[in-house]
């Protein structure tokens, strides 16, 4: 600035766009990424702080996955016995990730398998030493000989304290070193305003956000954290002791790291080519009971789209059974992927990223995609890219035209209905990974209130969503519809009058229906009849279902479109995804409603509505336009390097909504 070096630089972005104006507004992300990368090299130094409020906190920036380990291994340097670290944030923040490159660092082995602990509540981790004659894994050489690491995970427990049965904490917390996820779950017995003595990490941000997480890092009645807390701010950066060990792997890595996506877990990786049009990204997509795979141009082109059904599969358990979808993506996957490289006429090598869902949906069908996109990855040294399965459905929508070849109308921001069989939200969008949820379920979402009313009516088939449809196209929707209520339309005010929505209520009522009519039918009419009557019967239940469902479901949109116009008054499209919004009836009540509130609804086409790989292929692509990919894992590490987010909040909740963040499922 003026000729004079400054230390570091603030900005402040006010993305701004003139009315009539074509021009788009540049992705906030984006935007500071291109300034930062414009530094010089000695400026672009990880991560920059600013102070709290007081002595006792600090704020810090994490861009990716790749900075928060590293984050991990820096504390790991500065760790000492009695030390315990409480990680908040909520699902899919972050709080694995650091406890993974803490316990890496500290025992000096960069490939050490450090799975979530949720499913066992805690894990310990012990050097060579003390693993001679004992249980705990033989994790490595400790920083420091004989300390134990503790990773805990409560959250599955659902009564805080009950962790105390199963962990000898007054031991764990004078001799070792302690992590754990979700403190809170501990309860005031074990962790208060006043012990143990610790450093609070607090991710603040969820879901899969375009550009990294805010961290606050706050030292709780322990002076040894907050002199540590003092000295990184006074730094301006977090930093290792200058006395670290040459031989730790983070004292290797580059400031960079981060950037250039090259950080000790992901060595190899081959360069993407220069112009992102030519990029070649396969997609996976596992999440629940079909396997998807397709192959996408950078420039939108679709190369290939090959689904594997498990249609017959899960018709005699009345539902997806996971354990038979699992066995199902097992026995399809390679075969789902060989063929859509074939049909692209490329071969895995020629591919420029591997792009897979993680998450949410069921965990044994996740593992299987996510594994053989690990496995492609490390073979062929590709860059991986972790897809959120909802958001992949919203983002389809971007798909450029293909027989035109112009970009998709949809801009941020815009509001987005997801309905399908796991899902069913309202979600305000400003950017890839930045979404705000204005509405979700309290309990079942429309998806399931069809699957279940189909199977009440002898539908077999799965989904019975398009089945019921058919049924309903030769009832009569007035027919029973005194009979069912509008969902929440007695409810208390607060969710009366929000965005959320309910489907138990309404399958009760079908449930309830179907029983009296039927009893009816056969009461009334000879049994040679029974056929017949049942079947007319039956469809005019369907059809009066579908009216009040998507009643409801107009309902709600209607008013997240004035709640999303007072928060974002250029909002112009409304983005309807996910398999519901395969039903003729959903697409145009939803369409008349959008198009009263002065916007535009997009639908995906009927075929990309349903769970496929091209939507996780062209989500994938965007993500990787800013720079949102991870390296590959050695050959060696695969099946270490699996991890699965079955249930992986979309987004921050408005505080309008009164249904959880991730609705009934967490997702």
């Amino acid at each position: 600035v003026d000729g004079q070096t400054v230390g570091r630089v603030y900005w402040d972005v006010v993305p701004s766009v003139p009315a009539g104006s074509a021009a788009v507004a540049l992705d906030t992300a984006t935007l500071v990424q291109r300034m930062k990368d414009g530094l010089p090299a000695t400026h672009r130094s990880w991560p920059w702080v600013r102070a709290g409020g007081d002595d006792q906190e600090l704020a810090l920036w994490l861009e990716d996955a790749t900075q928060t380990a590293q984050f991990g291994r820096l504390l790991a340097q500065v760790a000492q016995r009695q030390d315990v670290l409480a990680l908040s944030g909520d699902l899919g923040a972050g709080k694995t990730c650091i406890a993974r490159g803490f316990i890496r660092e500290f025992f000096r082995n960069p490939t050490l398998h450090v799975p979530s602990p949720t499913y066992l509540l805690c894990l310990t981790y012990a050097d060579e030493e003390v693993t001679a004659d004992a249980s705990e894994p033989d994790a490595g050489k400790a920083r420091i000989p004989g300390t134990v690491v503790y990773h805990m995970d409560p959250y599955r427990l659902k009564h805080e304290g009950k962790i105390a049965a199963l962990v000898d904490f007054k031991e764990a917390f004078d001799k070792h070193i302690c992590l754990i996820e979700w403190p809170q779950k501990l309860g005031g017995q074990l962790l208060n305003d006043e012990t143990p003595p610790r450093l609070e990490i607090r991710f603040e941000g969820t879901g899969p956000q375009a550009k990294g997480r805010r961290v606050l890092l706050r030292a709780i009645n322990s002076q040894r954290w907050t002199k540590q807390l003092q000295e990184w701010r006074a730094a301006g950066r977090i930093h290792a002791p200058a006395t670290t060990s040459g031989d730790s792997a983070s004292t290797r890595a580059t400031a960079s790291a981060a950037i250039t996506m090259s950080g000790p877990e992901g060595k190899g990786m081959r360069a993407l080519p220069a112009d992102p049009k030519t990029w070649k990204v396969l997609g996976i997509e596992t999440s629940c009971d079909d396997t998807g795979a397709a192959v996408i141009c950078g420039d939108g082109t679709v190369l290939s789209d090959v689904l594997a059904s498990q249609v017959g599969v899960h018709e005699q358990y009345g539902g997806v059974k996971p354990d038979a979808a699992q066995a199902a993506h097992k026995e399809n996957i390679d075969r789902a992927v060989e063929a859509a490289l074939e049909k692209a006429n490329i071969k895995p090598e020629e591919l420029s990223a591997v792009a897979v869902t993680v998450g949410p949906g069921l965990a044994l069908c996740l593992q299987v995609g996510i594994l053989k996109a690990l496995s492609i990855a490390a073979q062929h040294q590709l860059p991986v890219v972790p897809v959120h399965h909802m958001e992949a459905h919203a983002m389809v929508t971007r798909l450029p035209d293909p027989k035109t070849g112009l970009p998709s109308v949809v801009q941020f921001p815009a509001l987005i209905l997801l309905v399908s069989g796991g899902h069913n939200m309202l979600v305000l969008t400003r950017a890839l990974g930045r979404h705000t949820i204005i509405g979700n379920t309290l309990d079942d979402s429309i998806g399931e209130a069809f699957d279940k009313t189909a199977r009440l009516l002898g539908i077999d088939t799965i989904p019975g969503g398009p089945q019921l449809e058919k049924m309903g196209k030769e009832g009569d929707p007035k027919a029973y519809a005194h009979r069912l209520p509008l969902p929440l339309s007695k409810s208390h005010k607060q969710s009366a009058n929000s965005c959320d929505f309910s489907y138990a209520g309404l399958k009760t009522s079908v449930r309830d229906l179907v029983k009296a009519e039927t009893k009816r039918v056969k009461a009334e009419h000879a049994e040679s009849e029974w056929e017949t009557q049942l079947r007319r019967t039956y469809c005019d239940i369907a059809a009066s279902f579908q009216a009040v469902a998507v009643k409801h479901l107009v309902q709600r949109m209607e008013r997240a479109i004035k709640w999303v116009k007072e928060m974002e008054p250029n909002v112009q499209h409304v983005v309807v995804a996910g398999g519901v919004a395969a039903n003729q009836l959903v697409r145009s009540s939803l369409t008349a409603v959008v198009e009263a509130g002065g916007l535009q609804m997009v639908c995906p086409p009927i075929r990309l509505c349903t769970d496929n790989g091209v939507m996780i292929a062209w989500t994938g692509l965007e993500r990787m336009k800013l720079g949102l990919y991870d390296a590959p894992p050695s050959a060696n590490a695969v099946e270490y390097s699996v991890e699965v987010r079955p249930r992986w909040p979309l987004g921050e909740r408005d505080p309008r909504s009164t249904a959880p963040a991730g609705g009934r499922y967490g997702k």
